[in-house]
This record gives structure tokens, C-alpha cells and sequence, in this order.
């Protein structure tokens, strides 16, 4: 195998690949990129079995082959080059020289016949997503997701494409986030739930894209499509659970107050609450206060004021302070509105005059 390209145009889709590799004492080879030279493109691809990654691109001098080198030895190698540079790659014996910049590193191989192939989405659906749509929908509720794969509906997020809305949705059962992204072309599919561990890298995909991205999907796996990118996942089996049913429909209390004092409030509230991130939330329709209250016994306590409008009945609750604050994560508007549906009830977190986003969060009992 030979080719030549330059530092940028290697390092892209390398540096893409890498954080895919990782350790694997079964299959020592997953620690690899596989480089394969066809005609004049170069195709370099990484999986971890869960996330898999293709990027190809044009090169000169090529002489067709394939190799599996370490990920990480290669990207710093050649991140180490100075810009603009030319880079050759090339086998000799069991090694990949690498050279470029008046120099020359030799990199051990792995046996690429070891190396897993991708999998392709022959079947099931196929659609065209905006990118920008897709990135909002799942930024905006991935961190909902349970870190415990107990449960793995629960680990995942939930992507729903159906006519002119494509809906996200994910929950560890103690929180729960949905955000309605509009389409301005009607599209429908089957509802899938992706892993939340896979999204960093699914964003990361599709933030190559400058408009519309082209999905397949079947039972098991999703791929993404774009010019010279090819990636595929794993998809969770299982059902997500009818979240619909838990959102209230009718609320004692309500609060209006401006996101900086309620995220001002939360973030000194931090600075003392205890191993349970426990803080009461007070709200005073009739004296017109809302007030944040954490207490630490070796720290201290704290209590801030929030203007708000307030309508409704007294009621005083508690709440997961990081919670909260991550409610305010997805809002870009001025203000919010809470919602309490009672003391031992969720409260719905909204952005004043947007229904595409919800927020739901359980109150604490100690």
C-alpha cells in the first residue's frame, strides 16, 4: 500500500476515526484504524462495534493495498507534522513508514484480516433530515439519559420523525426532556432509540454537513450518509416507555421569572447543598416571593429571592438542584415558566412563549 496526501487532509478524518478506537482485550485490533487504497481514494475507518466511521478522500501515487495501524500512534504522528505538509504513507514488511517533513516514523501492523467490517443499512427506511435539525433535537435532551445500562431504553434518546416534526425525547426516570424541531419538509418513520454513548460522535458526523443528511435505518443499526463520510451505530432493541402519560395537566402554582435570576440562584445554591443536591423551592403567590433555600450542615445555608409573577397556591417543594440547573441548559429565551403540579408531583420547566421544548423533574422526598 502507497499514497501521498497532505497533513490536513489526513489528519481530519483520522483524528474522526481515533476517538472511536479503544481497548479491547478480545479483539486487540479495535485499537486500530484500517487504511485501504483503492485506484486514488483512501478510505480510513474505525469502529468499537457499537460506532463505526468511514472517511475517504483523494490521494496521488496510489498503490492499492490495506493495513491496520494504531490510532492513536498514527494521529499523533502525524498531527506532530508541521502544516501544510506533505505526508506519504507506505508499507514495508510488517511496518507503515510514515514520512513527511524531511522525516520518517515506522509503525508496527496489526492483521487487518482480523479488522470487523462495517455494517450497511440494506433495509428498512430511508429519509433526508436537515443536520441542524437532528443536532438541536438531540443536544437538547441527551443529557436526560441514564448512565446505568440497566436499562437501556433509558440510556438512550428517543428520535421520532413523523410529518412536519421531528421529536426527541430522553429520561433516567428522574427527569425528562422532549424537544419538538419543526421540518420544513413532512417526514415519517419508525421511532428509534439511539444510545446516548453514541451521540457525541453522531453530532460530531453530522456538524460535516451543510444541509440535508441521508439516514437508513432498519431493527438494528443507523448509518449517515454525507459526501466522502460514512458512519454507522448500533441501535437499542426495546420500547421506549409512553412518557405522555406522566406529564401533568393541571397545576397548583406557576412561576414566571427570568432565566439568569433562576440560573444565578441555582448556581450559588450549588456552592451548599449536600450529597443529594437537595434545595426547597418556596413560592408565596399571595406575598409575592420565591424563594431558593439550601442548606449544608458542614458548609453553611443560603437563600436567595427571586422576582416572579406567581399564580396559583402556596407551596413549598424540593427539588435535585443540578437538575434545575440542566433544565436551563436547552433555553436560549429571557424567561421561563415552572409549572408545579403539587408537592409530591413533577414540575414541568418551559421557555416563555416556546412549546417545542419541555422539561419535566421529579421532586425529592427527603
Amino acid at each position: 500500500m502507497k499514497c501521498t496526501t497532505n497533513r490536513e487532509q489526513l489528519l481530519e478524518p483520522l483524528a474522526r476515526a481515533e476517538r472511536m478506537t479503544g481497548k479491547n482485550l478480545t479483539l486487540p485490533v479495535l485499537s486500530c484504524v484500517l487504511l485501504r487504497v483503492t485506484e486514488n481514494t483512501l478510505t480510513v475507518t474505525a469502529t468499537n462495534l457499537e460506532v463505526g466511521v468511514e472517511g475517504s478522500f483523494t490521494v496521488k501515487d496510489a498503490e492499492d493495498g490495506v493495513v491496520a495501524v494504531s490510532a492513536s500512534v498514527l494521529t499523533q504522528v502525524v498531527n506532530a507534522l508541521p502544516n501544510g505538509s506533505s505526508v506519504t504513507l507506505e508499507t514495508h514488511d510488517t511496518s507503515l513508514v510514515v514520512a513527511g517533513a524531511g522525516g520518517q516514523a515506522k509503525l508496527a501492523l496489526q492483521d487487518e484480516s482480523e479488522y470487523p467490517a462495517l455494517p450497511q443499512v440494506n433495509d428498512g427506511d430511508t429519509l433526508e433530515l436537515p443536520a441542524k435539525a437532528i443536532i438541536t433535537a438531540i443536544q437538547s435532551v441527551s443529557y436526560c439519559a441514564s448512565t446505568s445500562t440497566i436499562k437501556p431504553e433509558l440510556s438512550s434518546v428517543f428520535l421520532h420523525a413523523d410529518g412536519g416534526t421531528l421529536t426527541a425525547v430522553a429520561t433516567d426516570s428522574f427527569r425528562l426532556a422532549e424537544k419538538k424541531v419543526p421540518l420544513k419538509k413532512a417526514v415519517t418513520s419508525d421511532p428509534i432509540l439511539i444510545p446516548a454513548r453514541s451521540t457525541v460522535d453522531l453530532i460530531k458526523v453530522l456538524e460535516l454537513a451543510d444541509d440535508m443528511v441521508t439516514l437508513s435505518m432498519n431493527e438494528h443499526q443507523l448509518s449517515v450518509k454525507l459526501p466522502g463520510v460514512y458512519m454507522t451505530l448500533r441501535l437499542v432493541n426495546g420500547t421506549f416507555p409512553d412518557y405522555t402519560q406522566i406529564i401533568p395537566k393541571e397545576f397548583v402554582v406557576e412561576a414566571t421569572m427570568l432565566r439568569f435570576d433562576l440560573e444565578r440562584a441555582l448556581r450559588k445554591a450549588g456552592i451548599f447543598s449536600d450529597q443529594f443536591n437537595q434545595t426547597t423551592l418556596t413560592l408565596d403567590p399571595k406575598k409575592k416571593v420565591c424563594s431558593i433555600h439550601t442548606a449544608h450542615a458542614s458548609v453553611g445555608e443560603t437563600t436567595d429571592a427571586i422576582d416572579a409573577v406567581l399564580e396559583g397556591d402556596p407551596l413549598t417543594i424540593r427539588f435535585n438542584q443540578r437538575y434545575l440547573m440542566d433544565a436551563l441548559h436547552s433555553i436560549e429565551q429571557d424567561s421561563v415558566v415552572v409549572q408545579f403540579a403539587g408537592a409530591a408531583q413533577p414540575a414541568i420547566v418551559r421557555p416563555v412563549g416556546d412549546m417545542s421544548f419541555l422539561y419535566l423533574v421529579m421532586p425529592m422526598n427527603r
